[in-house]
């Protein structure tokens, strides 16, 4: 009697056990693969982020040559093949998914890429006012992609150490960014063509008042010094009647400024990347 009361005892212990263990190893597989998905998307993340930079480049130095400029012509072909290269790796990325089947894109992917091959070939046979609302369009896609990214690998689960989510703070810093390049592409060609359209000037007096309302907001607090010093040229020296500045210095001066902002936006990505990463790799990434 006893012998059987032990043997039902330890058969119920060890049943207890396997479901213990079972448990443990599916969660373990399961905060395994979220993590797995979440490198996955900050790699896309990462690659995403350089395109960005580079089409808001292309859309500002082919401002200035549709605008009579031909000083930033160098710059042109350079970019247009970092961004054919930016597509390849992205693509790249989605091809080689680390579960156990392949990545697929996101129909807004192939819009964004269609859309870059389209305008990469036609730029030089656009008007400046076209040739600004197509790569305006491409930009905001890539944005908004970022965006689709983020949510779909769950990157938007990671939370900083005061619980905050980072969605709200990447893409204020993103859009940002975007209205400095907007900034950037208009100005560049007003100091290309030697005039500042009402149109023109318009535009630039809504891009200056939102930015400064970023500013007045504390987004920035880091870069304000170059970004007030940009918002300034821009009343002194671009939307006047006769442009005071080259367009090649006013395109370097505005790329500063947003260099500085996506530089905070890699600072954010690479503190939320590491808290997903086990020790060791975090290790090897810090000697580096």
């Amino acid at each position: 009697m006893n012998n059987t009361i032990l043997i039902y005892g330890l058969t119920i212990l060890v049943s207890i056990l396997l479901i213990a263990m079972s448990i443990y190893l599916v969660k373990a597989h399961q905060c395994n693969g979220l993590r797995n998905q979440q490198i996955t998307g900050f790699n896309i993340v990462t690659r995403l982020r350089e395109l960005l930079s580079h089409v808001q480049q292309h859309r500002g130095i082919s401002n200035a040559l549709l605008n009579g400029d031909v000083s930033l012509t160098s710059r042109l072909t350079p970019l247009t093949l970092k961004v054919s290269k930016s597509i390849g790796a992205i693509n790249k990325e989605f091809k080689t998914g680390d579960v156990g089947e392949q990545l697929q894109p996101l129909p807004r992917w192939e819009s964004i890429t269609e859309h870059w091959s389209r305008l990469s070939i036609k730029t030089n046979q656009l008007t400046s006012a076209n040739n600004l609302q197509q790569h305006n369009k491409l930009i905001l896609n890539i944005l908004y992609f970022i965006d689709d990214i983020a949510e779909q690998h769950q990157i938007y689960k990671i939370v900083d150490a005061q619980g905050e989510a980072m969605r709200h703070m990447w893409l204020e810093l993103l859009f940002t960014a975007e209205n400095i390049g907007q900034i950037r592409a208009i100005g560049t060609g007003v100091a290309a063509a030697n005039i500042c359209t009402s149109v023109e000037r318009i535009r630039l007096n809504y891009l200056c008042n939102s930015l400064q309302q970023s500013l007045d907001d504390g987004l920035m607090r880091g870069n304000s010094e170059q970004i007030r010093q940009l918002l300034q040229v821009v009343v002194q020296q671009v939307t006047i009647d006769i442009p005071s500045i080259k367009a090649e210095e006013f395109f370097n001066l505005a790329s500063t400024c947003v260099e500085k902002i996506l530089l905070e936006f890699d600072k954010q990505l690479q503190q939320f990347e590491q808290q997903i990463m086990p020790a060791n790799e975090q290790r090897i990434v810090a000697s580096n």
